[in-house]
């Protein structure tokens, strides 16, 4: 039936093929969470003169379909008649009642929450590349490559891999012309950033992709159709 969450979900569907997976990597407070998490785990590692932990980088090809495995069970749960029981228990929940002390209002959702905290210590963006059923959704969805970063490959740097190697997602950078658009981007522009020769850029190459104008129109975009959705 129609409702609410249902039309909230087809808006951010209809925004996600558009502009890419940019609320997973701008308005997520689920991501931000992880971010924040990754961040602090970094920190303390580097004051112990550590190097950041990525401890599923090397398995991150094959546990990126784990995400499709827990939309699966979601779905059949929820076709089972156990919706109710799925957003009690999930890790969205306990976090929703993080900052209300009521996360043992459910054991087992407080139980996943911790379990999926511990990873986002370990690897950036853990919950969302292995088991997020909403970036499993985003990540099938054909992404228009207008907005979509992409890098003009032919004059890079010889063996120059810092855009792949900064990418939460590990992935590469499709080639000016190339409407193969990875569904893992999560548009957090990292390998923009780390670029030595600046090559990364909008699939509109008037727009470079990181100025602050355009992260902010989408945002505004993003925002604009939140307070339409009552959100």
């Amino acid at each position: 039936p129609w409702n609410s969450f249902v039309q909230t979900l087809v808006v951010l569907l209809v925004f996600t093929i558009v502009f890419g997976r940019f609320f997973c990597g701008f308005a997520c407070a689920f991501g931000t969470w992880g971010d924040f998490v990754y961040f602090i785990s970094s920190m303390i590692r580097k004051k112990r003169k550590k190097k950041p932990l990525k401890c599923f980088s090397k398995a991150g090809k094959i546990l990126r379909y784990l995400k499709y495995v827990v939309l699966l069970v979601v779905l059949l749960l929820c076709i089972k008649g156990y919706s109710s029981a799925v957003a009690v228990h999930s890790p969205f929940s306990a976090f929703s009642r993080f900052h209300q002390l009521k996360m043992a209002d459910s054991l087992i959702g407080t139980g996943l929450f911790l379990l999926v905290t511990a990873g986002m210590a370990l690897e950036p963006r853990f919950f969302c590349r292995f088991l997020c059923p909403m970036g499993a959704v985003f990540s099938l969805l054909p992404v228009l490559p207008f907005f979509s970063l992409h890098r003009t490959r032919e004059n890079c740097r010889k063996g120059c891999k810092a855009c792949t190697k900064t990418c939460p997602s590990q992935i590469g950078l499709p080639s000016d012309g190339d409407w193969a658009v990875s569904g893992d981007c999560f548009q957090c522009q990292k390998c923009i950033d780390i670029c030595p020769q600046k090559h990364i850029h909008c699939g509109i190459r008037k727009l470079k992709g990181n100025e602050f104008w355009f992260t902010i129109l989408r945002a505004l975009i993003l925002l604009g159709i939140c307070l339409w959705l009552g959100l």
